[in-house]
C-alpha cells in the first residue's frame, strides 16, 4: 500500500527544492544532474509532480518543462519550524531552544549571537517601512 502523502516536504524532496531554489527554475534533468546520487530519471519527474500537487512548484515553458518554487524557502522554514514545534516541544519554542542548549547544538555564546543577529534584522524591517508580521499560512 502506498504511503499517504504530507503536506512537509520528505528528505528527497527538499533536497529538490534546494536545487531550484539555488537555481531559480530547473528542467527536470538539470534537477536529476544537481542529485549527489543522481537518482533514475523517472523519479526526479514523480516527485517533481508531487511537488506540484502540493503546491511547491509551478511549471514554466512546455518543451521542455521547466520547473520553479512556487513557495519560498523561509516560508517552508517558517512552516517545518512550527509543525516541529507542536509535535515534539508542545509549542513552545523556549523548549526547543532548551533541548538545543542541553544538548550542545547551541551554547550560550552563539545564542547571544542571534539575540544580536535578530535585533538588527528588527532594525533592517523597520527601516524599510515592513513593522508588521507576515500573515501566516
Amino acid at each position: 500500500m502506498a504511503r499517504p502523502t504530507s503536506e512537509m516536504l520528505t528528505e528527497r524532496e527538499s533536497q529538490i527544492m534546494e536545487v531550484l531554489w539555488s537555481a531559480g527554475e530547473a528542467t527536470a534533468e538539470r534537477v536529476r544532474e544537481s542529485l549527489a546520487d543522481q537518482p533514475h530519471d523517472s523519479t526526479v519527474r514523480t516527485l517533481l509532480r508531487i511537488l506540484k500537487d502540493k503546491g511547491y512548484v509551478r511549471l514554466v515553458g512546455r518543451q521542455p518543462v521547466v520547473y520553479q518554487p512556487a513557495v519560498s524557502r523561509e516560508k517552508v522554514q517558517r512552516k517545518a519550524t512550527r509543525n516541529l514545534l507542536e509535535r515534539f516541544f508542545g509549542g513552545s519554542a523556549n523548549e526547543l531552544v532548551l533541548r538545543l542548549l542541553e544538548d550542545e547544538e547551541l551554547t550560550p555564546k552563539q545564542l547571544a549571537e542571534l539575540k544580536r543577529e535578530r535585533k538588527g534584522r528588527r532594525r533592517g524591517d523597520a527601516s524599510k517601512g515592513n513593522t508588521s508580521k507576515e500573515v501566516k499560512s
